[in-house]
């Protein structure tokens, strides 16, 4: 896939809202492309979480289980960004995905991530205020679910 459709992929995921296309080109470029055959593990649940993947093509099944051999609670399809938070916190992946078909990805490194927020911060302070707008979405949502079963 060419770096100009990466870059239209990563513009449409809400993490990189706000980044400069020219950073995504950076980062598009950069990543370094994974090919899976269906049934092939990304990564496992509780391994550590040192890249986030943008699905370029193909489907994947997400799973709660190390094993990836339960039952599938998400799919992700092109245009997905997996494992960004754990690459992002340095911490563990909480979930295991697999190639449900043959599929492509593009391997963002936590190193990489870093590089680039260092050198262009108005990178890293967009990519962050887009994270702590999805952590406090995430609180809103488990208030109101909290609310409902008290009631």
């Amino acid at each position: 896939m060419q770096i100009k459709a990466e870059v239209e992929l990563l513009q449409q995921i809400p993490l990189f809202a706000n980044s400069g296309a020219a950073h995504l080109q950076l980062l598009a470029f950069s990543a370094k492309p994974v090919s899976l055959a269906a049934g092939d593990c990304l990564f496992k649940k509780g391994e550590k979480g040192g890249a986030a993947y943008l699905l370029v093509s193909g489907t994947a099944e997400i799973y709660d289980d190390a094993e990836g051999r339960g039952e599938v609670v998400a799919t992700a399809e092109s245009g997905a960004l997996l494992g960004e938070l754990p690459m992002l916190a340095d911490a563990a992946y909480g979930v295991t995905v697999k190639a449900a078909s043959a599929l492509t990805a593009k391997r963002i490194e936590r190193e990489l991530f870093t590089r680039l927020a260092a050198e262009f911060p108005e990178f890293g302070r967009a990519v962050m205020r887009n994270v702590a707008l999805r952590m406090g979405r995430s609180i809103d949502s488990l208030t109101e679910l909290k609310l409902m079963f008290q009631s």
